[in-house]
């Protein structure tokens, strides 16, 4: 199932004007001062209310899934975790599927910016 065929099952939406959770659009949020990496990485973002994760990128800037995560946990009362990151994707997710007990997902099937 792609990633946005996963997102509409949960009923989000995405436009140029904010982020996608799967459980509806967020408004955009502000960057944070950090700069971003210049290598890409994968990064996990997990939902822990419904027990599953994904494993997302490469990306070089995790600001603004960190920040609708933050923006999620907030103000709509779910657990959803942004990280660890790693180089490799296949790595990094069997690590986390092992340490947390979690099911994998496709990508963006817990949330995403949109693009």
């Amino acid at each position: 199932m792609s990633s946005e065929a996963a997102a509409n099952l949960l009923g989000g939406s995405c436009d140029a004007s904010g982020y996608h959770c799967g459980r509806g659009r967020i408004p955009a949020m502000p960057d944070n001062d950090t700069p971003p990496p210049s290598q890409p990485f994968f990064h996990i973002v997990a939902d822990y209310d419904h027990g599953f994760f994904t494993v997302e990128g490469p990306i070089t800037d995790d600001r603004p899934w960190n920040d609708l995560a933050r923006h999620v946990r907030d103000h709509r009362q779910f657990h959803v975790v942004c990280g660890p990151t790693g180089p490799d994707r296949d790595e990094l997710a069997a690590e986390f599927r092992k340490t947390n007990k979690l099911a994998g997902a496709p990508p963006g099937s817990v949330m995403r910016p949109c693009q």
